[in-house]
């Protein structure tokens, strides 16, 4: 009779492993290998709320715009496991050596992210340069990195930009997984950056996901994450737990502009707090827009926004 507790034990525990490993497999494929989409039809990352209909068709028609107006430069860099991955160089008509790198987000690509900044930029006398990440915007790449991975791209991409304006200055704008990647390479000497901003970044993957599963798949958090990390790890080599953004932003010697949704439902405002507590530049500034979802301060506050970007810009290129 004493065997059977133990043979209940024996099942419940098997049941559970499986549970846990069908769980983290699913997420894996969800989360870090989702389907693709390509440069003309794009999936939009972000939660659905009452303000995304109208985003997505002020995002629709600002790449209509841009594709009748303006025919950017189309350049590339080869990543270190061989990837190439294309970059749109939209440059001044008015001359000028002061250029924004765009860095999008997960689950979207530059067009997507950035459309309805590109003009504004140009407007007001920069240059804007539109990365694009691996795997996503159907480009080359099996997985997403993170931007665990993406950091270290973000350096070809600057070098890209100084093959054109050596004595140029660059300003870092990132949203999402984008403000993340360059909080977490901000401890870094980047040659000619005088300044970022970060528009809704995390703090880590391993925090960002685990909030994901909790509040938006409902399941158990720790015994999942930390089953899908021994799966990135197995089969990508990628530690989820590797960059943070809080350790990088300790060492950043770069002004910073904080940005983030008060009724972010994605990556939750709390982050950019964190980050921004942690951030060793003596210049920085913390921006919470209070209506706006996930990357959508633009499009809630568009003139308050553009205000704010702007005059921090201004600054830092003539600093």
């Amino acid at each position: 009779m004493k065997k059977v507790p133990w043979l209940f034990a024996s099942i419940l525990t098997a049941v559970l492993l499986a549970w846990v490993s069908a769980i983290s497999f699913m997420m894996y494929k969800v989360f870090v290998n989702p389907p693709k989409s390509d440069r003309e039809n794009p999936q939009p990352g972000r939660f659905f709320d009452d303000d995304l209909a109208d985003a997505t068709k002020e995002t629709d028609d600002a790449i209509i715009r841009l594709r009748e107006n303006y025919n950017p430069e189309e350049v590339s860099i080869t990543t270190d496991d061989g990837l190439t991955l294309p970059g749109y160089f939209y440059i001044n008509e008015n001359k000028t050596e002061n250029t924004f790198i765009c860095v999008h987000g997960y689950n979207t690509n530059s067009d997507f992210a950035f459309a309805a900044m590109v003009e504004p930029i140009l407007n007001a006398g920069y240059n804007c340069f539109l990365v694009n990440h691996r795997h996503f915007g159907g480009h080359e790449g099996k997985f997403t990195g993170f931007g665990i991975l993406e950091k270290n791209e973000l350096i070809k991409w600057i070098d890209c930009v100084n093959s054109y304006f050596p004595n140029g200055k660059i300003l870092l704008y990132g949203t999402s997984m984008g403000a993340a990647t360059i909080m977490q390479a901000s401890d870094q000497d980047l040659p000619n950056v005088v300044g970022v901003i970060e528009d809704c970044g995390f703090t880590t993957c391993y925090d960002e996901l685990s909030y994901l599963m909790r509040s938006v798949v409902k399941i158990p958090t720790k015994p999942v994450i930390s089953s899908l990390g021994v799966l990135t790890k197995a089969f990508l080599d990628l530690d989820i737990k590797a960059s943070d953004s809080r350790e990088a932003l300790k060492n950043t010697k770069y002004p910073f502009l904080f940005i983030h949704g008060g009724r972010d439902n994605f990556v939750p405002t709390e982050m950019v707090q964190e980050c921004y507590d942690a951030c060793g530049s003596e210049d920085k500034k913390l921006i919470i827009y209070d209506e706006a979802r996930h990357t959508q301060s633009h499009f809630k506050y568009p003139e308050k926004y553009e205000k704010d970007i702007f005059e921090f810009a201004e600054r830092v290129f003539n600093k």
